[in-house]
Formats: structure tokens, C-alpha cells, sequence
């Protein structure tokens, strides 16, 4: 019986693993969307909040006078510094040929050997004053951080039709907008610096490497018209982007990821990010479009078709806990009839239990009448001396009328516990039923008798009960007769009754002893 139990539970398993397996399959292309469309939304998410960032900036801007522009170092710090990808902020200010003069006076006295520059072909080109058709120029004025390296950055000017073409998008739009991953102008800088000194070429390989950021165009108009007089540009970092995009991804499902650029400027460097093993990988390919304001990212994931280790661990799994359980389902077969005896034991334990709880007043938890009976006989069939006392709460009726059953319970209980407190342990205290107990005690010195009920009146009539705002206190009736040994049951219990009668005649609050 055992082994085919065990048969059983291996068959089950078998056609578990088979049902799991079809499931994970199942689920597998619904999984990939969600996972897909969360990496999207993240890679979304972080590009916003940049956008917000520096359109704080260009608030800034546009919403303070020209005397309070000298903060922008104070307002860009805090911003740079709430934005892990945010690198630096630039003002760029409109320069027009009847400003040009004034404006470079005025940055001249913050900064002495400012210049007004361009960059072409990786050459620096000094501006020669012409503008060459174009109404304005926007040069960098301002820039936060001021570390060396970016304050090289100021005065610079571009020229390129790319640059030129989102100038004219964010002026006609009042919208920001995004650049394709560009070389970062500090970055640039230094490589023209480097190759001065060594007196070698710049190879598109070193420039193409370069490309680690990402320019973000935000629009600020004078008063409210539709003269843009500057541009705040912040500077990301594109290294950031693609960082946390891939560690979410090479922790979680996917481990291979593609992004492509399909805005202006993008054509020369379309791919922004490819995994190293895109091309070997051999899979099923999710795409995913992240919109900007004036471009598209095309994210692409693809996934591995082989099973996914913690499948083959969930699988695994399954199958260790299926043999677990059949041997286990063995031994309990086998050992069966030693937990059915263990259980007839117990039974044998709780049967005692109730047979003591039968003898028991269920309130009081005092002896009941049955087990009165039981003790009575008992010592009358022994010829053992002692007393039988009989007790009444006087006026127990009244306190149940006037204070309700429950308060009526509590004054059974009360008294329960003071008599018990004065008995000796060989005493015997019973509740026989409504406000009557009884006790069977062998003290049968007829002054010390008295002794024990006198206190114990004294004490149950001197006890305030005080139960949920109610007040009172209760006294005994008490009638005691000592056994003779021609007494039996019904007599020794009459005159037991008759010294309670007689206590009860007397006033109450009293007791009586019948030698």
C-alpha cells in the first residue's frame, strides 16, 4: 500500500511538470511585452525629468530681471545637483549686431578674456563680427558647473545647420527640444588642446567615441512675446540613460539591448546604444517607441529563446519536491498505525479531562452536586467524622431582580472564592445549585466550628462586590450539622437544613450548629 501511494504521487508529479512548463511557455511573450513596455517607461521618465529640470532654468530666466540673472550659479547648483544625469547648465543669450558691443563689454567685466568663438571641423575660429545672414547668434554667457575645463565653454557660438534647425523648432514651437548624442563641447575642447600639442590628426574613430551626451534645448522669451531672447541648454550625460536602463535589464529578463535614434542629426549616428552581444544573440526582438518633443527613440530587446534559469530551477524544484513528498507519503503510510495509537492516547487524556470538567460547576468552578453525592457517600460509607455545612446567599432573589443575572453570577462568584480562602485544604467546598453550597469538612470541635463560620460571615459581609458601576454586599445564612454515626445521607442532610432554617429564623446574616 506504501510504494503505490509513493507510484501515485510520482505521477502526479510528472503531469505537474508537464502543466508548469506549457505555463511558463504561455506566459513567456506576455511577460516580455510588460517587461519591454516598464524599460521604456523608465528610459521616458528619466529623459522628462531632465526636461523639467531645465525648464525650471529657463524659468528662472524669463520670469526674473536682468539685475537678478547674476543668481543663475545659485539656482543652477540646485538643480544640477537633484539630477543624477544633468552634467552642466548653459544660458545661451541672443547677440544681434546692435548688441554685440555692449554684450561683450558686459562679460568682459565677469570675464576678462571672453571671446566669442566658434568650432568648425574641430578648429577653433575667433567671431569676426560678421554674421553672415544670420538676424542672431546664441552664445554661451553663462555656465554651471564653473569648473576650468567648462568655462572654456563660454562665448561659444554654433554655426551648423543641426543646431540652427532646433534653434528654429524651439522658437517656433516654444516647445524644448532633444539633440541626437553628440560629442560634449568640453570633451571637444580638450581633444583639439590634446592634438595641438602632439600635432596630430582627430580620426572620425575618436570623434564617433566621443559622443556621450545629449543636448536639451529649452526656450526663454521676453515677456511674454514671441521674441526668444535666449536658450537655457542643459547637458546630459547619455552614459547615465544607458546605465540604468541596462542594469534593470541584465538583472531582470532581458541581456540584450539596442537603441536608435531616428531624429534630426541622427542619420550619421543612428545607434545611441547596442549590447555587446546583439548580433550573436539569437532571439525574439521587442520594440518599443520612446517619444519625445521632437524625436523618436526606437528601443529594441531581444531575448535568448533558450529557458530562462530560474524556469529550470522552478522546474527543478518541482520535481526534488515531488519525491520528497512520496517518501514522505511512504513513512506516513508506514507509520500509521503508531499515529493512530499516539491519537488513542490523547483521546485517553482529553476523556479525563471532560470526566473532571463533569464534576464541575461550569461558573463557580467550584465541586457540583454530583460530585457532592459522590463525596458524602463516600465518607458515610468510610464512618469518617466531619460536618456537613449547608449555606444560602441571604436574599439572593432580591440581588437578581434588582441587578440583573449577570450581576447575580458575579455575587455567586464573589462569594465562592471568600469561603474557599478560608478553608483548610482537606476541606471540600460544593455548589449545589442556584445560591446554595455546600461544605464537607472534618473539623467537628463545635468551638472551633464556630470560629471558622463566624469569620467567614464576618468576611463575606464586610467584602464590597463592585461590578460595572454596581455596588453591594452580601451576607450568609449558614446551618451546619456534625455526623453521628447513625446518621445516613438523607438524615444528616435534613439536619443540616434545619441548623439553616434556624439560621434564617434568627434574622439571617448568622449561623447555627446542630451537635
Amino acid at each position: 500500500m506504501p510504494a503505490i501511494a509513493s507510484i501515485i504521487v510520482l505521477c502526479m508529479t510528472i503531469l505537474l511538470l508537464v502543466v508548469i512548463n506549457k505555463i511558463q511557455d504561455n506566459n513567456y511573450q506576455v511577460v516580455l511585452e510588460s517587461a519591454a513596455s516598464r524599460q521604456a517607461d523608465l528610459l521616458r521618465e528619466k529623459i522628462n525629468s531632465d526636461i523639467d529640470f531645465i525648464g525650471s532654468t529657463a524659468n528662472f530666466f524669463q520670469s526674473s530681471t536682468r539685475s537678478n540673472w547674476v543668481n543663475f550659479h545659485l539656482f543652477a547648483r540646485e538643480v544640477v545637483k537633484n539630477s543624477e544625469s544633468l552634467m552642466s547648465l548653459q544660458w545661451l543669450e541672443e547677440v544681434t549686431p546692435n548688441n554685440i558691443d555692449n554684450y561683450i563689454e558686459n562679460q568682459r567685466n565677469s570675464y576678462p578674456d571672453f571671446e566669442i568663438y566658434t568650432i568648425s571641423d574641430h578648429k577653433v575660429y575667433t567671431f569676426n563680427g560678421k554674421f553672415d545672414g544670420l538676424k542672431s547668434i546664441f552664445v554661451v554667457s553663462e555656465i554651471y558647473p564653473t569648473a576650468n575645463n567648462n568655462l572654456d565653454i563660454l562665448g561659444f557660438y554654433s554655426e551648423s545647420p543641426r543646431t540652427q534647425s532646433f534653434i528654429h523648432n524651439i522658437s517656433d514651437s516654444r516647445q524644448p527640444n532633444v539633440s541626437d548624442s553628440v560629442s560634449i563641447l568640453s570633451d571637444t575642447l580638450e581633444l583639439i588642446k590634446f592634438n595641438r600639442q602632439k600635432k596630430s590628426i582627430i580620426t572620425q574613430d575618436a570623434i564617433k567615441r566621443e559622443k556621450r551626451g545629449l543636448l536639451i534645448y529649452y526656450p526663454v522669451f521676453q515677456n511674454d512675446t514671441k521674441h526668444m531672447e535666449g536658450i537655457v541648454v542643459g547637458v546630459v550625460d547619455l552614459t547615465v540613460y544607458m546605465k540604468s536602463i541596462i542594469h534593470r535589464s541584465l538583472n531582470g529578463i532581458y541581456s540584450q539591448i539596442k537603441i536608435i535614434d531616428t531624429g534630426l542629426g541622427a542619420n550619421s549616428h543612428p545607434v545611441m546604444y547596442q549590447s555587446p552581444g546583439w548580433d550573436s544573440e539569437k532571439g525574439e526582438v521587442l520594440v518599443r517607441k520612446v517619444k519625445l518633443p521632437n524625436r523618436t527613440w526606437i528601443v529594441q530587446f531581444k531575448q535568448s529563446n533558450s529557458k530562462k534559469a530560474q524556469d529550470v530551477w522552478v522546474l527543478l524544484g518541482v520535481s526534488v519536491a515531488g519525491l520528497i513528498i512520496a517518501i514522505l507519503v511512504y513513512y506516513i503510510a508506514t507509520f500509521q498505525r503508531d499515529e493512530k495509537a499516539r491519537i488513542e492516547a490523547k483521546l485517553k487524556i482529553k476523556t479525563k479531562e471532560l470526566q473532571f470538567l463533569v464534576n464541575r460547576d461550569t461558573l463557580t468552578k467550584l465541586r457540583n452536586r454530583r460530585s457532592f453525592n459522590y463525596h458524602i457517600k463516600g465518607m458515610i460509607v468510610a464512618h469518617k467524622t466531619f460536618t456537613l455545612i449547608g449555606i444560602d446567599i441571604d436574599k439572593f432573589k432580591v440581588i437578581n431582580d434588582q441587578f440583573g443575572h449577570v450581576f447575580g453570577d458575579q455575587a455567586l462568584i464573589h462569594v465562592a472564592k471568600i469561603i474557599s480562602s478560608k478553608l483548610s485544604r482537606s476541606d471540600k467546598l460544593f455548589r449545589l445549585g442556584g445560591d446554595e453550597f455546600s461544605i464537607i469538612t472534618q473539623q467537628t470541635d463545635p468551638e472551633k466550628l464556630d470560629k471558622l463560620l463566624s469569620e467567614m460571615c464576618l468576611v463575606v459581609n464586610n467584602t464590597l462586590l463592585h461590578y460595572k458601576g454596581n455596588e453591594v454586599y452580601c451576607s450568609l445564612s449558614v446551618g451546619a450539622a456534625i455526623f453521628h454515626q447513625s446518621d445516613d445521607v438523607e438524615t444528616l442532610m435534613t439536619r443540616a437544613d434545619n441548623a439553616l432554617y434556624e439560621s434564617k429564623k434568627k434574622g439571617r446574616n448568622c449561623f447555627s450548629i446542630l451537635p
